[in-house]
């Protein structure tokens, strides 16, 4: 029998927790595992950034808890080591597992990694801070973890906020009301302003000397937070003050890695961390900002 119209309630939805920010999601994510492993360890991407304001997002909420940590490789464009991370569960398959979706991607072995993960029967988390409009509107990941978490200022105009979603809720669904923001954003407009922005920026950066976009392609489903380079032959420090003073509010995410990864063998940490730089695609910039932009990056490293 087919009814008029859907009947299901309960069909289709996820469970949101509204909290102070995507840290308070990913702590209370954390207590979840450590009451049911209390003595398990959680494995985190070699790429954790650190900074005097704000401390670290991701690895304060592991030293809070307590909870033993690893760390599993990344490359240079932040590409998960995937041997490497079968490698540490190949010892213990009860860690917790977080995958972080930087600056809005997901990794090109996406599917690949979290079917394994699924198949081994192994607690994972997405860190869709970076990443909640490509999972809400682009459907392209936050799904497949037990849990994911957003912070909603990363790309909305709102001072603070995060969501800690469950994709396996245990007890009846009960959204609550949101203390932080209306939801009326046009959020698939967002969503496009964002990949027009970022596809422009990539076709004016192709001819400028020294700049290597770290995601070349912008797949479907993908809404970028900003627009990561590596930065060579240039000091990215110095070109990070340089575009500011000019009105160009750039930033360097990462830039600090916590000490723990401290001549780490991955390539994320020690050598990303040193060149990164993001160029700002969000849905304020217009294509006259971006065209000034880029002459004013050409002329400094022309200078």
């Amino acid at each position: 029998m087919i009814t008029k119209k859907a009947q299901d309630t309960d069909k289709y939805k996820r469970q949101w927790i509204y909290t102070e920010s995507a840290r308070n999601a990913w702590s209370s994510i954390i207590e979840k595992y450590k009451s049911v492993n209390p003595e398990g360890t959680i494995l985190l991407p070699s790429y954790i950034g650190w900074s005097s304001n704000e401390g670290s997002g991701i690895f304060d909420s592991v030293l809070n808890s307590g909870m033993k940590f690893e760390f599993y490789g990344l490359g240079l464009h932040l590409e998960i080591d995937f041997n490497d991370l079968k490698n540490h569960l190949s010892k213990d398959k009860s860690h917790l597992v977080l995958l972080v979706h930087y600056f809005g991607f997901i990794d090109s072995k996406y599917n690949e990694i979290t079917n394994w993960l699924i198949e081994k029967n192994v607690f994972f988390v997405e860190d869709c801070a970076h990443a909640w409009l490509t999972d809400l509107v682009g459907g392209s990941c936050g799904r497949k973890g037990s849990f994911s978490f957003y912070s909603l200022h990363k790309l909305l105009s709102v001072a603070t906020g995060g969501v800690l979603v469950s994709n396996n809720p245990e007890q009846d669904i009960v959204n609550e009301s949101n203390p932080f923001l209306e939801l009326n954003y046009d959020l698939f407009s967002i969503y496009k302003i964002r990949r027009f922005n970022y596809n422009y920026l990539v076709s004016l950066l192709k001819d400028v000397n020294g700049i290597d976009v770290i995601y070349k392609e912008l797949n479907e489903g993908i809404c970028p937070q900003t627009l990561p380079v590596i930065v060579e032959n240039f000091d990215r420090t110095t070109l990070y003050h340089k575009m500011n003073e000019k009105g160009f509010g750039m930033v360097s995410l990462y830039h600090t890695m916590i000490t723990e990864l401290d001549n780490s063998p991955y390539e994320a940490a020690n050598s990303l961390a040193k060149k990164i730089i993001n160029f700002p695609i969000h849905q304020d910039v217009t294509v006259a900002d971006i065209d000034a932009m880029v002459l004013e990056l050409k002329k400094i490293l022309n200078a």
